[in-house]
């Protein structure tokens, strides 16, 4: 077994340990094996290889290069069998060479983090350098660079998994390794002197500030960082709690950093540096509800950095909370920091007597709950436990409540949390209020009953309840949702920002609290409902999945709420029955609400066609207009205002329309043939963010509308992109544009241009081939394409190599394309195979143009049955019929799904159903690239069904797209 090192050093070792030389240590070959062991299984394409490694050379002379190398390679290393080969890709061959950064990887995937660090010898390609290849010097800079900050996670993921376990020896080692990997960090610093301190070496704390101060003065002629400072003056103060007299407001003799009392902590990010602005999340108030951060005088980023530093002097010294707890008063030492929120000792009066230690025991439990890692809540247990104390007030006394609230406003808190326990040595009631400070009104109260030796879990449980009820929620809410206070806290947040109408925000936060918790089925369909509004299909999807997958711990409404999006197992598409049933038992549910009223209204308005529902427009405004409150409800209003049934300022704010009011006045100006307004539009079109942008060039496309704003928008959606998903979503969107206007060479341009982006996917090889079947495309190049994906799915190629190296999810999308291509060809033995293959599929469709497998077999089995006439032919296509293709299920489908089975209906003589079929189409969902054709066919068949108005409304919609000289002869139906 060969190894292959390329963390610190770059070399080969044999079986022995020792290093090979010759030619295995050539730069060449090794950069080669570098490139290939960062690809992983999927390897890489010769083009993108030839690329890296050789950039300047002619195509042939590259092609040559790679080969020789590859041969050079084998030899060095003695390894024939190096590399797996097609005639597109490389790949390296991981049963005969193991590779440092593969592990690594892999064991950061599994989330052995302490193992991936320890394998961790240095930078990627630590002094390797290739000088005849600038590209290979940036792919190996951008590698380095991510390696890097993967490594810098992992440490300070387990520096926290230490201080959260009290083992600060650990963690202090952990930051001590972060600082070293990022020496002029400030955050890392000042996290590595909070774990000093908190493990008592205050000494080395502040020695770390000195040799921070001394690096940025060699290293870069910088002055000692402001925040390290402030902690290490911090740091060389020891304060003493003084409580005031009673009467007088609490004083402190130490001065403090100048911060202001009522300022609200920033979250701290182990993955961001502490001065980046752009990764700052929004501010949390005392219990997780959202406030404004008052301005200071200070530039904001030492704002954000010395508001941190208190943080993280709060986590260094939560430490000695448990030895505050058994020290005299008189000995008890903390920083002097205000507290946001404190927990009184528990009254444990008429409780067994066993039990008496929860009245301290609580205030530590639930203070460590309630102070997130957000900070938003600074709560130290010992202070508040010393001040108890301090203040006289024995163990045993029933204290008033003003007395509590008044010690709170003391501690400069803003809500403080009494309450009682009450029960015997096995069962236990736990009971709490929030009270606000200084007016003592309740602003929250919860209850916890369970077994004693659950105590944490209840302390968890109330806690969440808690913060539930002071965010507006229900406190049952945290019953029913998620064990992980730290998920919890950020689906708070993500209702807070849909409060306030930031879809995007409350996405955001949505996806977080999935990320800590994975079964957090409330937190999905939240997802899905923001992705729905955001026109985010692909998220949309992935929500979905996750919400169906855990809807039995969804309440009644939250799973009707889900069955008007997947009104069946999510596996397979709802028939129309289930889905207007869902719909119905809604309009029941909804009643006077109007966000349930909206939801419904924008599922009709999306899906209505596609569930057979007559004229979706009328009722999508009878839902949308069920509420009494439907008129102040901003989304509600604002949909209404694109669909053009209510009048609009020129001028409509988010607060009236909702966050897609830019989009809602430009649809209006379109309505009402305002060209001063979309002129205005289309110059400060570059400002809107992306969801408005892409709901423009939704509408531009569905609608026949404003063409060169809808190009606009995706161009700017385009340079938005930062993510792959995204580029490959514009170029989606630029392609369908294309389609749509008959522009047949700028749309193969454009999948070209997606070829490019996602090598080895096989997404612009399909493209090409449904375009020739649903698109007017060129033929001749689908011809080719049809070849590839034949030989790269094993339909009609034995034992194909390069079906041995496709993806099972590409594999089933080239199935999928291919077995249609092969039906409409009459190739029905190859169909055939395609379908047999597809149907044992149950996986969803995520990769970008690919489909539900099982979906697709039964339309391959249903055109296989129509063109041999099949005694089952009809009732194959009626039940196809009786579906609803939505694409947040079958995915790329739904886009050409109404043409086959109207193709298949035409066949059959039934004309009335051909032109049902091509009218069963989504609205502003995917892009709608075949739309023209669809409207030419629905034109076709409606002077064949006798449906002369109908023929006109689509020959005018088609006429949008294409003028009437620019039209080609309806191809015959397949």
């Amino acid at each position: 077994m060969l190894s292959l090192y390329t963390l610190g050093g770059t070399h080969v070792t044999a079986d022995s340990g020792a290093a090979l030389s010759g030619a295995a240590s050539q730069k060449r070959v090794l950069s080669l094996l570098a490139i290939l062991a960062i690809a992983g299984e999927a390897g890489l394409s010769r083009d993108k290889l030839i690329g890296v490694l050789w950039p300047e050379a002619e195509d042939e002379r590259a092609r040559h290069s790679l080969t020789q190398t590859l041969y050079v390679a084998r030899r060095a290393l003695g390894a024939e069998d190096l590399f797996i080969l097609s005639p597109t890709s490389v790949r390296l061959n991981f049963g005969v060479l193991t590779c440092d950064v593969c592990a690594f990887e892999a064991e950061l995937d599994a989330g052995e983090l302490e193992a991936a660090v320890a394998r961790y010898g240095g930078p990627f390609l630590d002094g390797f350098f290739l000088g005849s290849s600038a590209e290979f010097e940036r792919w190996s800079a951008s590698h380095r660079e991510r390696l890097e900050a993967r490594l810098a996670q992992s440490l300070g993921e387990l520096a926290s998994r230490a201080e959260a376990a009290s083992e600060y020896a650990r963690a202090v080692e952990w930051r001590r390794k972060l600082a070293a990997l990022r020496p002029l960090d400030a955050a890392a610093v000042v996290r590595l002197m909070s774990a000093l301190a908190g493990s008592g070496d205050r000494a080395g704390a502040i020695q770390q500030a000195r040799l921070h101060a001394a690096l940025l003065h060699h290293e870069l002629e910088l002055d000692p960082d402001p925040v390290v400072e402030a902690l290490a003056a911090r740091l060389r103060t020891d304060v003493s709690w003084e409580p005031s007299d009673s009467s007088a407001p609490a004083s402190d003799t130490t001065p403090e950093v100048n911060v202001s009392d009522t300022a609200i902590l920033p979250a701290i990010d182990e993955r961001q540096p502490l001065h980046d602005e752009a990764r700052m999340v929004p501010a949390q108030s005392s219990l997780g509800v959202a406030r404004a951060i008052p301005e200071l005088v200070l530039p904001l980023w030492v704002r954000w950095a010395v508001l941190s530093v208190v943080v993280l002097v709060l986590i260094g010294s939560g430490v000695l909370i448990g030895r505050a707890r058994r020290a005299p008063t008189s000995q008890v030492h903390q920083l002097a920091v205000r507290q946001r929120v404190v927990v009184a000792p528990f009254r444990v009066a008429g409780a067994s007597p066993s039990l008496g230690y929860l009245r301290d025991g609580v205030v530590e439990l639930l203070s460590t709950r309630l102070a997130d890692d957000s900070a938003a809540r600074s709560i130290d247990a010992g202070a508040v436990l010393g001040a108890w104390r301090a203040a006289g007030l024995a163990p045993a006394m029933d204290v008033p409540r003003d007395a509590v609230v008044k010690l709170a406003e003391r501690l400069g808190a803003e809500r403080v949390v009494v309450g009682s326990a009450v029960g015997t040595p096995a069962h236990i009631i736990l009971r709490a209020e929030v009270l606000v400070v200084p007016s003592g009104s309740v602003s929250a109260e919860a209850s916890i009953s369970g077994p004693v030796d659950s105590l944490t879990t209840l302390i968890d449980r109330l806690a969440g309840q808690l913060l539930a009820a002071e965010a507006g929620e229900d406190a049952q809410l945290a019953l029913q949702t998620t064990r992980s206070l730290p998920a919890l806290r950020d689906f708070l947040a993500g209702q807070a920002a849909l409060r306030k109408l930031d879809y995007t925000a409350a996405l955001r936060q949505y996806n977080a609290a999935l990320a800590r918790d994975s079964g957090f089925a409330l937190a999905a369909l939240q997802a899905a409902t923001m992705a729905d509004r955001l026109l985010d299909v692909a998220q949309l999807r992935r929500s979905l999945a996750v919400a169906w997958a855990h809807r039995d711990a969804l309440n009644e409404r939250d799973r009707l709420r889900l069955d008007t999006y997947v009104a069946a197992p999510f596996s397979a598409p709802a028939s129309q029955l289930q889905q207007w049933s869902a719909w119905q038992r809604m309009i029941e549910l909804a009643g006077s609400d109007a966000d349930l009223g909206f939801a419904l209204g924008w599922r009709i308005l999306h899906d209505g066609a596609l569930a057979g529902v007559a004229d979706p427009r009328a009722r999508t405004v009878e839902a949308l207009r069920r509420s009494t409150l439907s008129d102040a409800h901003p989304p509600t209003r604002g949909l209404l205002a694109s669909m053009g049934v209510v009048a609009i300022d020129s001028n409509p704010s988010v607060a009236m329309l909702g966050p897609l009011a830019p989009f809602v006045r430009w649809r209006a100006a379109i309505a009402r043939s305002d060209t001063v307004a979309r002129v205005h539009i289309r110059d400060t079109i570059f400002r809107l963010g992306p969801a408005n942008l892409r709901a423009i060039a939704l509408s531009s496309q569905y609608d026949g509308v404003a063409t060169a704003d809808g190009a606009l928008a995706t161009e700017y959606l385009a340079a938005r992109a930062t993510r792959l998903a995204e580029r490959v979503d514009a170029m989606l969107a630029e392609h369908a544009g294309a389609v749509l206007h008959g522009r047949t060479g700028a749309a193969l341009d454009v999948i070209s241009r997606l070829e490019r982006a996602q090598p080895g996917s096989f997404a612009a090889q399909r493209l090409r081939v449904l375009d020739a079947l649903y698109g007017d495309g060129d033929s001749a190049v689908a011809v080719a394409a049809a070849r590839e994906l034949a030989v790269a799915s094993g339909i009609g190629v034995r034992g194909s190599p390069a079906a041995a190296l496709t993806s099972s999810e590409s594999r089933d999308a080239n199935l999928c394309v291919v077995g249609q291509w092969f039906s409409a060809r009459g190739d029905s033995a190859s169909a055939r195979r395609a379908a047999v293959a597809l149907r044992s599929r149950r996986g969803l469709a995520v990769a970008a143009v690919s489909a539900s497998p099982a979906v697709c077999a039964s339309m391959l089995n249903a055109a296989l049955a129509v063109g041999a006439r099949a005694r089952d032919a009809r009732s194959q296509l009626l039940h196809l019929d009786s579906l609803v293709l939505s694409p947040q299920v079958v995915g790329d489908l739904s886009t050409y799904a109404p043409l086959l089975l109207a193709r298949l209906h035409e066949r059959l003589g039934d004309v009335p159903g051909a032109l049902a079929a091509v009218r069963r189409r989504a609205y502003m969902m995917d892009w709608p690239r075949y739309l023209a054709v669809m409207l030419r066919e629905e034109a076709r068949l409606s002077e064949r069904a006798g449906d002369f108005p109908g023929m006109q409304r689509a020959l005018e919609h088609y006429h949008s797209y294409r003028e009437p000289a620019a039209e080609t002869e309806s191809p015959a139906p397949r």
